[in-house]
């Protein structure tokens, strides 16, 4: 028999609270749900509640340092996830601006986007590294703890990113499959009807990759060397995602001061232009890079406590 409605979206409410909170109060109020669902009022009133205590937490409902470092880490990564995307998506934007252009002829000389190139070249190989440093030793304890009896749902967890490449790399290849002759372009109507199952399988990977390291770091509960030292490399992540996110930004600046023409051309199956689309881009990427730095300065601090 399925859940009532009521009390499964109260169970999602109560998911949205602080780990701290729901580790102090979390089963009390999952019994209370299940002997008395909660009507809309009550619904309502989860909801503010979970905003209040992300927004005033009190005291003695922070998050131990442990906690604060395992929460910012699957951020940080999130966040990597995050930036990684909007660079394909600029990647994608800018392989179709054409080569006889004047911003093209100019482009390799341009003094912005050699810097942009550079910062972006700078921050991939720093993010890789950091995540390399930061992320492995996590992962191979998580490999090794799945290896154990029970421990299947570990093993489900671990199992679904590479699970969700596999699948969005099914649909891509169906599309292509089912994709008409390019010799004359695809049609507008194929490529918006592709368009809206490619988005929903990337959007699924992407959200499976950012969030799955979250629920395996709340399951694992790694030793306190693992995360100071994930939580240090997350400085460099951040830095990483502040040089992708700069050199992004310099692109639509270099575009619009050297080709404005170029930059109101349509692309894309939307009709948006080439400098809208990029300009999203990069705001999307600084808003990202904010979270990191937010979620690196948190990851730092409780690293630093634990090792006074």
């Amino acid at each position: 028999m399925s859940e009532p409605r009521p009390r499964a979206l109260a169970r999602a409410l109560l998911a949205m609270y602080p780990h701290a909170w729901r580790e102090r109060y979390g089963e009390e109020m999952l019994a209370l749900l299940a002997d008395d669902p909660p009507g809309a009022r009550g619904l309502a009133s989860l909801g503010r509640g979970a905003l209040a205590a992300h927004l005033r937490p009190h005291a003695a409902l922070r998050a131990g340092a442990q906690a604060r470092m395992r929460l910012s880490v699957g951020a940080l990564f999130a966040c990597w996830i995050g930036i990684s995307l909007a660079g394909a998506t600029f990647q994608k934007v800018t392989e179709n601006i054409p080569f006889d252009t004047p911003f093209a002829d100019a482009s390799q000389g341009h003094q912005l986007l050699q810097a942009g190139r550079a910062l972006i070249l700078a921050g991939a190989l720093l993010g890789a590294g950091a995540v390399a440093a930061g992320g492995l030793p996590l992962l191979w304890l998580a490999v090794r703890r799945a290896m154990q009896p029970g421990q299947w749902r570990l093993r489900a967890l671990l199992a679904l990113p590479p699970m969700s490449v596999a699948a969005l790399a099914a649909v891509a290849a169906g599309l292509l499959a089912l994709a008409p002759g390019r010799s004359e372009g695809f049609p507008a109507a194929w490529v918006l009807g592709a368009s809206l199952p490619f988005a929903l399988a990337s959007a699924a990977c992407a959200l499976t990759c950012a969030l799955v390291p979250r629920a395996v770091l709340s399951r694992l509960d790694p030793p306190q060397r693992a995360l100071r030292r994930a939580s240090l490399a997350g400085v460099a992540l951040a830095a990483a995602m502040c040089a992708v996110a700069a050199g992004l930004a310099l692109y639509p600046l270099a575009l619009w001061q050297q080709a404005p023409a170029l930059s109101a051309q349509e692309t894309g199956p939307f009709g948006a232009s080439i400098g809208a689309t990029l300009a999203v881009n990069c705001a999307c990427a600084l808003a990202i890079t904010a979270l990191g730095l937010v979620a690196a300065g948190r990851a730092a601090r409780a690293a630093l406590v634990r090792t006074r």
